[in-house]
């Protein structure tokens, strides 16, 4: 089963469109409604709670591998599930099923982030929630698992091995390095939300993680040791580098994971690196005739001074009292 999300401003255009006529068919949700317009009017109430969220409307689509067909009382059961464990059991929400695609049974479910309780759904890391939830009902429904157009982008973007790295691995019967630092990597990724969860969870299977990090903080790739093998982030493939692993869903905060990245590099032997101060350029000696013009003013200065007058310095022309 797949599932797409997106976040909207308004709710009349989205039950416009999940309910026309002849294409979409009303099956459940907790609202009173049957039509759009009277739909809009039931979400106007939890939105007016907090006017202040710029985009108050989720909408998701949940579709079953091509040929596959629920009854829409279990239609209703996977919706339930889906709306209550991604965090909108207090949300006003309805649900609706297009009979458009043939072979290709999907419904739409269209909830409000302002909960009944005025507070909003958050929706951190929502896609990674959301896989999880869609993972669990596939296996209690007994539905064919679909990978998602994010997880084919990671598969699509793994290296694969050369000729003489499988030819290795097929005679020693012994996995790749790269396959297993893929494997534990990829597994490391579906259960973390912050880097620090990443770097321990992948510590606690034997893989060890160096990032690339200057005393700044700022890191620019990672790399991976199990058993004593390095391999950089870049040589798995576009989804294992520091920037592919955040686009699972994974956030680095400077404050909150440099100290477990810092840890990390420790762990591994790598040395902090060390800011040099900046050289100091050489004081060059005054000229000679600088050195000739301070020292006249310097007797001028005291000629005065023995005379009784005040002490008089000419600058740039103008002669000035002291």
């Amino acid at each position: 089963m797949i599932g797409n999300q997106t976040k909207g401003r308004g709710f009349r255009g989205v039950l416009d469109y999940i309910l026309t006529p002849g294409k979409g068919i009303l099956l459940g949700g907790n609202m009173d409604g049957k039509t759009p317009r009277e739909l809009a009017k039931e979400f106007a109430e939890s939105r007016s709670l907090n006017p202040d969220l710029q985009r108050p409307v989720y909408h998701v689509s949940l579709s079953l591998s091509p040929g596959e067909h629920v009854d829409d009382f279990t239609w209703n059961e996977i919706a339930d599930r889906y709306i209550q464990r991604i965090g909108f059991g207090s949300s006003q929400y309805v649900v609706a099923r297009h009979t458009d695609r043939e072979n290709h049974e999907h419904i739409h479910i269209v909830a409000s982030r302002i909960g009944l309780d005025g507070k909003t759904v958050s929706d951190s890391n929502d896609y990674y929630r959301s896989e999880q939830v869609i993972r669990a009902i596939e296996k209690e429904f007994g539905l064919e698992r679909v990978l998602s157009s994010h997880e084919r982008d990671i598969e699509d973007q793994k290296k694969a091995l050369s000729a003489g790295e499988l030819h290795k691995a097929l005679e020693t019967g012994t996995p790749n390095v790269k396959m297993v630092l893929q494997n534990h990597v990829d597994v490391a990724a579906t259960h973390s939300v912050t880097m620090t969860d990443f770097v321990k969870h992948l510590e606690r299977q034997g893989v060890q993680v160096i990032p690339n990090m200057a005393d700044n903080g700022r890191v620019s790739g990672l790399s991976y040791r199990i058993d004593g093998k390095t391999v950089k982030g870049s040589k798995l493939g576009k989804a294992y580098t520091f920037n592919g692993v955040q686009k699972r869903g994974i956030s680095y905060d400077l404050d909150r994971d440099r100290g477990a990245f810092a840890l990390a590099r420790a762990k591994a032997g790598v040395k902090p690196a060390v800011t040099k101060e900046p050289e100091k350029a050489p004081q060059q000696a005054p000229s000679h005739a600088v050195q000739q013009t301070v020292s006249q003013l310097e007797k001028a200065v005291v000629r005065d001074a023995r005379a009784g007058g005040g002490v008089k310095v000419r600058i740039h022309d103008q002669e000035l009292d002291r």
